[in-house]
């Protein structure tokens, strides 16, 4: 019987959280430059909805964070010597996930009080709101980009994805950035699926069955 650990699929748990609440429960919402009156009109009508996704966008932090470690100590035990890069992946991890947080905060409000508050209080809201995504886009694209850097200097992985990762990160800063976020958490169920279906690294199973006892 295969007792192959679920644990890397807390990645692609992740990435499937965050979809679902951006588009089927976020859906359209209205730009950053939008009126008072359309915004205070659509949170009104969605809030329940969107209330939703906010709360989603916290759960998805959860299997982050988990597997942003998962990530950390793989690559570290199938590191040649001494490297930075696991604690630099771990961190930028860690990042995305209060990106996430503060994120998911700004929009909550905006669902739950839009038509509590002022409409110029809402309207500041949604202009927060509308360029969130920044505060958790780079600290993703920056998480891909360390465990691509790793991904090149180990057999963990092959080494194509490293190439990919670091192409996602270069055009994550050209006007068409949003594409290589999407394009970000496709990346990371990929690296998910490939570490649930190889298993356990050598190193780590030699740990996780302790010292070697003497003959």
């Amino acid at each position: 019987m295969d007792k192959r650990s679920l644990a890397p699929l807390t990645g692609a748990l992740f990435v499937v959280l965050v979809i679902v609440a951006f588009i089927p429960l976020g859906g359209d919402t209205p730009d950053g430059d939008a009126s008072a009156a359309k915004v205070v009109s659509f949170y009104s009508d969605h809030d329940t909805r969107n209330i939703i996704a906010a709360v989603l966008l916290v759960a998805s932090t959860v299997p982050l964070l988990y597997f942003v470690a998962l990530v950390r100590d793989r690559f570290s035990a199938g590191q040649p010597g001494h490297s930075a890069l696991p604690g630099f992946a771990f961190g930028a991890g860690v990042a995305t996930a209060a990106g996430f947080l503060v994120a998911a905060g700004i929009h909550f409000a905006l669902a739950d009080l839009a038509d509590d508050i002022r409409p110029v209080a809402a309207q500041a809201l949604n202009a927060l709101d509308s360029d969130s995504p920044f505060a958790f886009s780079v600290p993703l694209v920056t998480l891909v980009f360390a465990a691509s850097l790793m991904t090149l200097r180990t057999t963990l992985l092959p080494r194509w994805l490293g190439w990919v990762g670091i192409v996602l990160f270069i055009v994550s800063f050209t006007p068409v950035g949003f594409i290589a976020f999407g394009l970000s958490g496709i990346w990371i169920i990929v690296v998910s699926i490939l570490f649930y279906v190889r298993g356990e690294t050598p190193a780590a199973q030699s740990a996780a069955a302790g010292p070697a006892t003497p003959d």
